[in-house]
């Protein structure tokens, strides 16, 4: 039996430091200027999408201000202290992290203020992060709201959230705001390639991309992908393990779909329907490949971009073909309409439904006359240098004059 409980890697590979928080530079750079100037506020506000750094900075910014191994506060917590170690576990008494979808009654505001008169008991600052706290209910957020106005000096709040427009302006106000980012593509990739490095396990350069296109911006997604790879895959990890264990529908289903469409094969279009329902894909999920797909050829048509995609070179090549075959208007147009799919539906069934009667109206023989396709062929008769001139007005009839 191991001697140690397996840690995963979004809290093995957790960043320490200011700078080691991927994609964050922004944030980082601001409050390190801030806690060296001395110019240390109050009240800060992190506002961003889950999984990209929030409660991470806010656990650095605890220890940079309450690290034992400085007289003061520093940029660089040294991380080893009792301080930093109890910050870091999530036990130091002097920092309180809050659950705000769980603590959102006025109670819960009410017991933090009774207890942030209480001066540090190790640190030089009492640090309180609320994660989630747009959930507190509106009288929380009053009692709340006393509290920001007039703190004690060695109170510290951090309030994260990931629906700003949901917290009161009156608490915006009285705080710093802070707006994290989604973390690039190729920042992740290179984050992944330090992890799997360390951990001693190879990794294709498509699977990389593939991991964190599927993380959309989250670091803590890409490292739970990751994680989840290892254990899949052991020692390698191949683009085609990704599919496998994100559960994505192939590539090849995509280009048969691409085809059908092109040929108007409507048959076939329900058909490649009923085989992804039947094995248990989520059809939420294949409308968002259809989409991300579209969207692909549509970067390659415009940007001849397929570098930009990041795809292993046969997909790049067959999506290039494809490409080629569609106009522009028509792509344009594909992507909006799948795009309508993605969300308001509240039953598979009602997504199949839709998603069958699109494919159903885009490859019908009869194609729709509309402003962008009449568009399309005045400039192409444009490119060719053929004028469309309307016919003149023929002249009336002359009256004929018979001779009795």
């Amino acid at each position: 039996m191991a001697d140690q409980r397996y840690l995963v890697l979004a809290r093995k590979w957790r960043p320490q430091q200011f700078e080691d928080v991927v994609g964050q530079e922004h944030i980082s750079r601001t409050l390190k200027n801030a806690i060296s100037s001395g110019r240390i506020h109050h009240a800060f506000l992190f506002i961003g999408s889950r999984g990209i750094g929030k409660t991470t900075t806010a656990r650095i910014l605890a220890k940079a201000l309450n690290c034992l191994s400085y007289k003061e506060p520093t940029v660089t917590p040294c991380g080893t202290c009792e301080n930093c170690r109890a910050i870091g576990e999530g036990s130091s008494i002097d920092v309180i992290e809050i659950d705000g979808a769980s603590n959102n009654k006025v109670e819960d505001v009410r017991e933090i203020r009774e207890n942030i008169r209480m001066v540090p008991s190790s640190g030089r600052y009492k640090v309180y992060i609320i994660d989630e706290v747009h959930q507190l209910s509106t009288s929380a957020f009053n009692a709340l709201l006393k509290t920001l106005e007039e703190p004690p000096p060695h109170a510290i709040f951090v309030l994260a959230t990931t629906e700003a427009h949901k917290i009161p302006a009156t608490i915006i106000s009285r705080c710093q705001r802070y707006d994290f980012r989604r973390v690039p593509i190729p920042a992740i990739v290179e984050l992944l390639r330090k992890i799997l490095r360390q951990e001693s396990i190879q990794a294709s350069d498509e699977a990389l991309y593939a991991i964190a296109r599927a993380a959309e911006g989250g670091v803590r997604d890409a490292e739970s992908i990751l994680d989840q790879l290892i254990s899949y895959c052991d020692k390698e990890i191949t683009f085609q393990d990704v599919f496998d264990v994100l559960g994505l529908v192939d590539w090849k289903v995509m280009h048969t779909l691409c085809d059908a469409i092109l040929n108007k094969d409507i048959g076939r279009l329900l058909a490649l329907v009923e085989d992804v329902v039947s094995s248990g894909k989520d059809l939420s999920q294949f409308v968002q490949e259809i989409l991300r797909y579209y969207r692909n050829l549509l970067v390659i048509k415009t940007a001849q971009g397929a570098d930009l995609l990041h795809l292993p070179e046969e997909e790049q090549n067959e999506a290039q073909q494809r490409a080629q075959r569609y106009t522009l208007t028509n792509l344009i147009r594909l992507v909006e309409q799948f795009a309508t799919l993605t969300s308001g539906f509240d039953s598979q069934l009602a997504q199949r439904i839709a998603l069958e009667s699109l494919l159903i109206r885009i490859s019908k023989v009869g194609v729709e006359l509309s402003v962008d396709t009449v568009l399309e062929k005045l400039l192409l008769l444009e490119s060719f240098g053929t004028a469309v001139v309307p016919p003149e007005p023929s002249d009336p009839p002359r009256a004929t004059l018979v001779k009795p």
